[in-house]
């Protein structure tokens, strides 16, 4: 069973990023992968060329798969090549295409073996104000991928955009 602790793992090696997801991904274990989505945005982090591994994740909801579609939105704001996305789960990989994040990332249906160290990303403490406007984001996200996510999503947006005001 993956800890909260090692459920993010990251690492920047010569301007490429790493992220490695593990176990179930749900909105309320999401602060960690959002501050860090955050801290790209913000150029805290220097990078080139992003890599996302899912090989251990055995669960995502739509909150994640936002967070998923904004890393992919940085690389085209910052006119980087499409992240690359490493996925073996039959689940995950039918809701990555189901929401077209293949037309954002590069999926790659294999293991992989990185050989570096990476550090686990803690949660970070957020009020219910800052949770609630990451799942806006990651929706908001989600629905500037396609038309078809945006019939699916665009209630969620709204309902939040409501309750925070």
């Amino acid at each position: 069973m993956t800890t909260p602790q090692d459920q993010i793992l990251f690492a920047c090696v010569e301007h490429c990023c790493f992220f490695k997801l593990r176990g179930e991904l749900r909105y309320t274990n999401a602060t960690g992968m959002d501050d860090l989505v955050e801290r790209l945005f913000s150029a805290q982090i220097q990078c080139n060329q992003l890599v996302v591994d899912l090989n251990e994740a055995s669960f995502m909801d739509s909150t994640y798969i936002g967070l998923l579609a904004s890393l992919a939105r940085y690389c085209q704001q910052q006119d980087l090549p499409k992240p690359t996305l490493f996925s073996t789960q039959p689940q995950v990989n039918e809701l990555l295409f189901s929401l077209c994040l293949d037309q954002a990332f590069d999926i790659v249906q294999q293991s992989t073996d990185e050989e570096f160290d990476m550090t686990s990303v803690q949660a970070q403490p957020y009020s219910d104000q800052q949770k609630g406007l990451m799942i806006l984001h990651a929706h908001e996200a989600l629905i500037a991928l396609n038309e078809k996510n945006r019939s699916e999503f665009q209630s969620v947006v709204d309902v939040l955009k409501q309750q925070l005001g």
